[in-house]
């Protein structure tokens, strides 16, 4: 599909398809896109390792951390038989593998032991997990020293706030978690924090939450809350047009000067991997295809996605991460770069799609067709652009 782009000095046309721009609208690019892997790779694994978490965060989407179901951690045997399973199918490689819970480090032996034998029969590019933090002993610094595993961090503020989310106490060991990291210069970790209304009543603003992390030197990313705990929904959560395009603009700038441990527009950040990288998203969540992903909850059964673990699983899934069954996205041009998250559709948390999968609305295809005249204006200067592209591979977020 071809959209026309007008900008100051000319129009231009970009190809949703090949993902490129021309000054003619018969322009076809046939080049190949970077979304079919060879055989024997799969881009994900996903494991439930434990079913239980040390803490009761108030916003928790899995229900405490056990997605309704039995406190748990996944057994060794079940451990052997995802492992033999996996192995079967012929895989030589895993580009992710993300370690999940839960809280994962109550389960440390099962997280080194998934990495071990794995490694036996397969390459495994990379291994991710998602942390609150508080768990760090012998056998959590020896595995870090040992697998090096991109961490991501739960964090949601200074003390006063995370506390009141989380638990009391889980601020001091989450902060004495990260000082660790950088007391033995471990910078293959970020920092994920949730904004709410409880930041608003204590008077934290997102501004101030962007100061905090800045002045802590950590990477980080700052998300509203999704949640069906009205008390936590933010106010204004929704940032106006204007306001969203400033974020790009300002987000342009991060990127070309390396400002890597800036949080960036997700719009901005859509419209790049899809330009720069050639990959398109057939479907609103490509990770929900088992041919890209294998999803494994804590008794060994294979979900369509870990938001969907235990009690969460739904009939919906398949039907709600249809582009083609929504007319407005159907024959929308920027179809194929658009990404929405179909567990917060069925949960009831999308501003796009309600639960009963009815449109909402979506303001996407005005903000994307935003990033790319933008990028036509920077094409004008070479080398700002050359460090658009070549500076974004820093800000691609994994876990």
């Amino acid at each position: 599909m071809i959209k026309k782009i007008d900008t100051d000095f000319g129009t231009y046309y970009f190809d949703s398809i090949s993902f490129t721009l021309s000054s003619s609208p018969e322009y076809k690019n046939t080049s190949n896109t970077l979304d079919n892997l060879d055989d024997g790779i799969l881009k994900k694994v996903v494991i439930n390792i434990s079913n239980s978490c040390n803490l009761s965060c108030s916003y928790c989407y899995a229900d405490g951390g056990n997605y309704g179901m039995d406190n748990r951690v996944m057994d060794f045997d079940t451990a052997d038989k995802i492992i033999q399973e996996i192995v079967s199918k012929g895989i030589k490689q895993i580009n992710r593998l993300i370690l999940f819970g839960g809280e994962p480090f109550l389960n440390i032996e099962l997280f080194v032991y998934f990495i071990e034998k794995l490694s036996k029969f397969l390459n495994i590019l990379k291994v991710e997990t998602v942390t609150n933090g508080t768990v760090l002993n012998h056998r959590v610094k020896h595995m870090l020293n040992k697998f090096h595993p991109f961490l991501t961090i739960s964090l949601d503020g200074p003390e006063v706030v995370h506390d009141r989310l989380r638990g009391k106490g889980s601020h001091r060991k989450t902060l004495r978690f990260i000082k660790y990291l950088k007391s033995i210069d471990y910078d293959n970790f970020e920092i994920a924090s949730t904004y709410t209304r409880i930041h608003q009543k204590n008077g934290i603003s997102r501004e101030a939450i962007f100061k905090y992390f800045t002045e802590m030197d950590v990477h980080f990313n700052v998300n509203d809350v999704f949640s069906k705990n009205k008390v936590l929904i933010v106010k204004e959560m929704e940032k106006s047009l204007s306001e969203r395009k400033t974020f790009i603009d300002t987000s342009i700038q991060n990127v070309i000067d390396c400002n890597e441990k800036a949080f960036i527009s997700p719009i901005l950040y859509d419209v790049l991997i899809s330009m720069i990288y050639k990959s398109t998203n057939h479907t609103f969540c490509d990770d929900i295809d088992p041919s890209n992903t294998i999803t494994f909850d804590v008794d060994g059964s294979k979900k369509l996605c870990f938001r969907f673990w235990g009690s969460h699983n739904s009939p919906n899934v398949e039907t709600f991460n249809n582009k083609d069954n929504f007319s407005k996205c159907k024959d929308c041009w920027c179809r194929g770069m658009c990404i929405e998250c179909v567990a917060n559709v069925i949960d009831g948390y999308s501003t796009v799609i309600n639960e009963n999968g009815e449109f909402i609305e979506c303001h996407k295809p005005e903000l994307m067709e935003y990033c790319i005249q933008q990028i036509i204006y920077l094409s004008r200067d070479k080398e700002r652009l050359s460090k658009l592209v070549n500076n974004f591979r820093r800000f691609i977020r994994y876990a």
